[in-house]
């Protein structure tokens, strides 16, 4: 569980957001956005008053970085001399 309380921005209901409650929405996009631009995600959830869609933290990609190999770089080093 989450320690913050998140305020409805629209009945002014505190919550404390449970993990089980947290889902991932993404933002609608005109026909020629989806097609140039990547999708908004964001961390969502329902006002348990309201049921209003609470919008918590907008989602990145992830990058995945390749892993460095020390030995290519030493066997470079020793073809350069």
């Amino acid at each position: 569980m989450l320690s913050k309380k998140i305020t409805c921005g629209v009945c002014g209901y505190r919550i404390t957001p449970k993990k089980e409650e947290i889902y991932v929405a993404e933002e609608p996009r005109a026909f020629v956005d989806a097609l140039t631009k990547p999708p908004t995600r964001f961390n969502a959830m329902d006002c348990p008053r309201c049921g209003c869609q609470i919008m918590l933290a907008v989602r990145v990609d992830r990058v995945n970085v390749p892993e460095r190999n020390d030995a290519d770089e030493s066997e470079v080093a020793k073809d350069e001399d």
